[in-house]
């Protein structure tokens, strides 16, 4: 409001003069009604200025219509007329000239003062502004009157005082500050201000009762800064609760920009980290008590998914978490149908307790992630790889042999081939191939080890023995003593096609592990029982969803082998096809290869790497007119996808929980040490990993800067 008016409210013969300065609203006016005339009941205002009688004053809306309407005719001083509401028609309560039995609302008005109202600024036009309600605004309004009632006691009561302070902009002291009774004035008293407020506890029902209010500030103290001690980590967290519910990952600097553009209060890092963790143990408990929560949700789990393995493990004499293992039992029996590889890999976590998640991955049909198990340890030691590897396999329940993909863990090394006897244990080229760019360090160019690092993954990738040993050759050439006994220092049969004697179905690195990693980063900083309960919600979706798809499919195929298959064929139709017999082909393209259906290999080797038919396999089966569902693995077929999510992950409540406390927790959090320097939350690259180049859009060059962290110089 940007001038005062006085507002002469009459009922009967008495007149109340109220002051409507900055702040000043409808429901101002009508507890200073309520207070003058405490009996009065239902009314209706009307107020008149200048010519125009009879007005409705019924909300802030004509409210602020009352005020630009003195403002433009220059009143200083408008007229208030409250009228009682009759209660039926043959009982009225009489209000100005009103006689019994009936209900008049006839008024009558004064002559006005004037004065000259604030006028439209005429260079307002050529700034324009865009105006926004501020999420505090309603502040203003959280303390009324004399007799309000705050429900949730004194704590209920302090929060209200202290955003009122905030959006009115004023600061107070504490007379008195107990459980029972609150005494505040403003701060500024010694200059005069009357401002002051009193509540106590009302012993009948545990509620805070305002037993006096001052409200009006005369000393002229409101300040004008968009901080306020008041403006506590405890109100901030209570404002960001939903926002840190729909988003997990929720920073303090998001919380800092929030509150500034839509409070327009500025806040300090450190309160807005402070939020951050308090809304985060809101919503998702204690990290400490969430150890404990484990044993209960594990009951739970398991009650309402029959089948399903988890198991907690603590030390019997101190109490502390040592490590979990989960397997649910729809992923069990899914992953029989799906290809018997798994990327088994590891990631760390960023909670209070730190740890390490482990995770066992496999893929669909379909080349989508398939999540077959999960554990948390204290670190990626050779013990608990070795405790994880044997737990798995208690949950693989085929006889079939499986390929694992690894980063080379020296706890993977020695207990893949002890727990998986025929299994069969494939390196991660992409680890590989860092450890390479990382032994070739020094002063060598980027675009030479990039060359070796290539002829490294023709290496990995040649097909038979003599075409690896021709790029071994050339590799050892260029690369010299380094890439040699790099090479020299792997057994062949772990990463070289030509070599691996089990099956990978094209599969060279352990993506599927990292890409899982990569879909639970932004629950990796909640509770240990938070953390296992949204990656429980992430795989239950994950499964109805594609349930829900796979079960609309009607070809034979899942839909991205059958685009494999589409584009094959296309590119093999003008392919002249030789039959040797029945089963043996010769198929002339640049050069001449040729198909074994029967035994479904190619020269070209590729139908024996992917287990999946080559080009020259499909432009054979074609043009042959043989039927393609007689060549296609089984592993690839929309049957294969539908047995995959068959099975059902249900939901586990948390209505009912028991509440833990410190006293009847059970299970206690690991000791952990605080490592020295600043904690570390971002991952830690590999040495050798190659660091993806960016184009700066501020510098316009390429490096590992963006246009946020660019300091290069720019004319």
């Amino acid at each position: 409001m940007a001038s005062s008016v006085i507002l002469m409210c009459k009922f009967g013969e008495v007149t109340l003069v109220v002051m409507a300065t900055r702040g000043f609203g409808f429901n101002d006016l009508v507890e200073s009604i309520h207070r003058k005339w405490q009996n009065l009941g239902s009314f209706e205002l009307f107020y008149a200025v200048a010519d125009h009688h009879n007005c409705i004053l019924d909300n802030d809306e004509d409210f602020c219509s009352m005020i630009a309407l003195a403002a433009a005719y220059g009143v200083t001083c408008v007229d208030v007329s409250v009228g009682v509401i009759c209660s039926s028609t043959s009982e009225c309560v009489k209000s100005l000239g009103g006689q019994n039995g009936e209900c008049v609302r006839s008024f009558e008005y004064g002559e006005c003062s004037t004065f000259q109202g604030e006028e439209e600024d005429p260079l307002d036009k050529f700034c324009i502004h865009h105006e926004t309600v501020r999420l505090s605004a309603d502040w203003v309004n959280l303390l009324k009157c004399v007799g309000q009632e705050f429900r949730g006691g004194v704590d209920d009561f302090k929060a209200c005082l202290s955003k009122y302070a905030v959006e009115v902009g004023f600061k107070y002291k504490y007379l008195k500050n107990d459980r029972s009774r609150v005494t505040a004035e403003c701060c500024k008293k010694l200059d005069g201000c009357t401002w002051f407020i009193h509540a106590t506890l009302e012993r009948s029902n545990k509620f805070f009762v305002i037993r006096e209010f001052h409200k009006e500030h005369n000393c002229l103290g409101t300040f004008f800064s968009s901080k306020n001690p008041r403006m506590t980590s405890k109100i901030i967290a209570k404002e960001i609760v939903e926002e840190v519910r729909s988003k997990p990952s929720y920073t303090p600097i998001e919380c800092l920009k929030h509150f500034e553009g839509r409070y327009g209060c500025l806040i300090g890092y450190y309160h807005a980290w402070l939020a951050v963790e308090k809304a985060n143990k809101e919503l998702y408990g204690d990290f400490q008590l969430s150890f404990d929560k484990l044993r209960w949700y594990a009951e739970e789990l398991k009650e309402k998914n029959p089948g399903t393995v988890m198991d907690v493990e603590y030390c019997n004499e101190t109490n502390r978490f040592i490590r979990f293992f989960l397997a649910f039992d729809a992923c069990i029996k899914g992953f029989n149908y799906c290809r018997p590889i798994l990327a088994v890999d590891g990631t760390f976590l960023k909670g209070r307790y730190k740890g390490t998640l482990l995770a066992a991955i496999g893929k669909d049909a379909d080349q989508g992630l398939f999540p077959l198990a999960i554990g948390v340890v204290d670190s990626e030691t050779e013990a608990n790889w070795q405790w994880f590897l044997e737990k798995l396999s208690t949950v693989i329940t085929c006889s079939r042999p499986l390929t694992f993909f690894t980063d080379r863990h020296s706890g993977l090394v020695k207990y893949v081939p002890t727990v998986f006897p025929t299994g069969y244990h494939s390196y991660c080229l992409q680890h590989l191939k860092g450890n390479l760019r990382d032994k070739l360090s020094g002063r060598l160019s980027n675009g030479f080890r990039e060359k070796v690092v290539n002829l490294f993954n023709d290496c990995a990738h040649a097909p038979t023995v003599i075409t690896f040993a021709k790029a071994l050759e050339e590799l050892c050439t260029v690369g010299g003593a380094s890439a040699k006994n790099f090479v020299e220092s792997l057994p062949r049969e772990r990463w070289a096609n030509a070599y691996f004697e089990g099956r990978r179905y094209g599969e060279v690195t352990s993506n599927a592990a990292e890409s899982f990693n990569n879909q639970i980063l932004k629950f990796r900083h909640l509770p240990i029982c938070e953390l296992v309960d949204k990656i429980r919600v992430l795989i239950m979706e994950q499964m109805c969803n594609r349930r829900l798809l796979s079960n609309k499919l009607s070809s034979y195929v899942c839909p991205v082998m059958e685009k494999k298959l589409v584009d094959r064929f296309n590119k093999g139709r003008t392919w002249h096809v030789a039959a040797a017999n029945d089963d043996i082909f010769e198929v002339f393209s640049q050069s001449t290869v040729v198909v074994d259906l029967k035994k479904r290999t190619c020269t070209c080797c590729r139908w024996q790497i992917h287990l999946f038919p080559c080009v020259h396999a499909v432009t054979v089966i074609q043009k042959t007119k043989k039927q393609m569902h007689d060549y296609i693995d089984p592993y690839y077929t929309i049957e294969a996808i539908q047995l995959s999510y068959e099975g059902t992950i249900n939901p586990v409540p948390t209505l009912g929980a028991p509440v833990i406390t410190k006293e009847s927790a059970i299970i206690l959090p690991p000791k952990t040490r605080r490592p020295r320097g600043r904690p570390k939350v971002g991952r830690i690259r590999s040495r050798g990993e190659k660091v993806r180049q960016m184009l700066c859009g501020r510098c316009g060059k390429l490096g590992k800067h963006n246009r946020r962290t660019c300091k290069e110089a720019v004319d």
